[in-house]
């Protein structure tokens, strides 16, 4: 490792923090598809019943396109095509037939039997992934080891037509796709019965974590888990960290939530967890909204719909399972009409805000039980909405964004670790929360993971748009890949 990669280490579990480093893009993101001025619906989300809407596997075909089963991955997927399919998701699993009716689909996609490591990326068909000439964006939203399934939440933008394009990274060998849809943002032109949701971004709070009362969801089983008005699990004292982190309203229509599967355990067993607002049969199909192999730990974000009762559903397939569930936000109907707070925003495609193995950003790994700053007061202020019409606005208040969180290579603490089980966890907070328990990124040694999440922006000194990165184990490079931001 070189010398340089090393400046922000930290003394044993001591905390140190970097100075803060700012994230400006060379040309502005733009988001051009939703009104920034008028009581409309768009940037709401409209929640629909979990469905699958693709899956390539031939024994569970799906809405399969060409080329039909196996999707390639190529080992020249940025300055290349030779990785890409199209699918268009309109229509299928409740999502509307109109194109100008979307503005993003809301679904988990899984990858699963990769004949080699790799990623895949998911933008809207007729983005130049990679640039003319491969210098240019890229950006992942699964990456994956030859063997594995494994999922993220994706928040996906569509073309003019609501084609996406889904391009394979890989040693020329193929992958399957299975997408579950769970909603959609809808645009200023919907005009479809259902009504949209805004989301309001909240300091990320823990509400289960089954393994203190050692309390595991059994194969087959559901744990029913309270939403609307729930409060955090209880501190050292008995007494919960907030209360009402979700607001005990009927008007909460669906909860952004990072859900842990710690399936280490003697009993563990490969399995799927599905969150949902009904109860679900076991034995009956159901789609998953995380996957975990036996031995490993996995977080994937959901945005799961709310029951009548104010609750979630969330069924274990196979073993016994230990779950952590930490709220990130939630969306509401008929809040902020006369505002923009709450309207989720896809960027024209996916950017990369940074890496830490690349010299602009430092060219080092976070360290054992350090945390580092970011600023990004220059993206906000560089998103457009709505360029070249009358309704431009530049830089429009934001409550913060929602990207792709990659941890890269975890590297032992000391040298008798290398080999070991040892595991970390990446949390990204706004810079002026207190420590806390939620993680947004789990893995173990030598993995390359991603997870989906929402990251709300703190203040630092004049600074509003300011969030904190820690790792708890090891030394480990990440980076962070914007879809989305949350208007405010």
């Amino acid at each position: 490792m070189s010398q340089n990669k090393w400046f922000r280490r930290a003394a044993g579990a001591a905390l140190a923090c970097a100075s803060i480093v700012s994230i400006a893009p060379l040309s502005g993101p733009t988001a051009p598809v939703v009104s920034a001025v008028s009581a409309d619906p768009g940037g709401e989300f409209h929640a629909l019943t979990p469905t699958r809407i693709l899956d390539t596997r031939p024994e569970w075909s799906i809405n399969d396109v060409q080329p039909l089963g196996a999707k390639p991955q190529s080992d020249n997927a940025v300055r290349t095509s030779a990785g890409e399919f199209n699918f268009n998701p309109l229509g299928k699993g409740g999502l509307p037939t109109d194109p100008d009716a979307v503005l993003a689909i809301v679904a988990n996609f899984t990858v699963t039997q990769p004949g080699s490591a790799g990623w895949i990326a998911v933008y809207p068909k007729g983005f130049e992934f990679g640039g003319a000439d491969g210098s240019g964006a890229i950006s992942s939203l699964v990456s994956f080891a030859a063997g594995q399934s494994v999922p993220n939440l994706g928040i996906v933008g569509l073309d003019s037509n609501g084609d996406l394009t889904i391009n394979g990274s890989g040693s020329n060998t193929t992958y399957h796709l299975i997408i579950d849809v769970v909603g959609f943002i809808s645009t200023s032109q919907y005009a479809g019965e259902s009504t949209g949701s805004r989301l309001e971004v909240t300091n990320p709070g823990r509400i289960l974590d089954t393994r203190l009362a050692n309390k595991p969801i059994g194969s087959g089983q559901t744990r029913a888990l309270q939403i609307r008005g729930v409060d955090t699990i209880a501190d050292g004292s008995g007494a919960p960290l907030r209360t009402d982190i979700v607001p005990n309203r009927a008007t909460v229509t669906a909860a952004l939530v990072n859900l842990t599967l710690v399936n280490n355990y003697p009993a563990s067993q490969s399995t799927h967890v599905t969150a949902t607002p009904d109860p679900i049969t076991s034995g009956a199909f159901n789609p998953s909204s995380s996957n975990v192999a036996a031995g490993r730990i996995k977080a994937n974000m959901a945005v799961v719909p709310v029951g009548a009762d104010g609750k979630i559903q969330l069924f274990n397939q196979a073993g016994d399972l230990h779950l952590v569930v930490d709220v990130l936000g939630y969306f509401e109907q008929g809040i902020h009409a006369e505002t923009n707070r709450g309207r989720v925003v896809p960027l024209d495609a996916p950017f990369r805000a940074f890496d830490t193995r690349e010299l602009d950003f430092g060219d080092a790994p976070l360290q054992h039980g350090s945390e580092e700053e970011w600023s990004f007061e220059a993206f906000v202020k560089s998103v457009t909405l709505n360029p070249g019409t009358e309704s431009e606005v530049v830089g429009p208040p934001q409550q913060g964004l929602i990207g792709s969180l990659v941890a890269i290579d975890l590297q032992p603490l000391y040298p008798s670790h290398t080999g070991g089980d040892y595991s970390s966890h990446l949390s990204v907070e706004p810079v002026d929360t207190d420590e806390g328990e939620n993680s947004n990124v789990n893995f173990f040694l030598g993995d390359v993971v991603a997870n989906m999440s929402l990251i709300k922006y703190g203040t630092k000194g004049d600074d509003d748009h300011v969030v904190k990165a820690y790792n708890a184990y090891g030394s480990v490079d990440y980076l962070l890949d914007v879809y989305v931001i949350v208007l405010a």
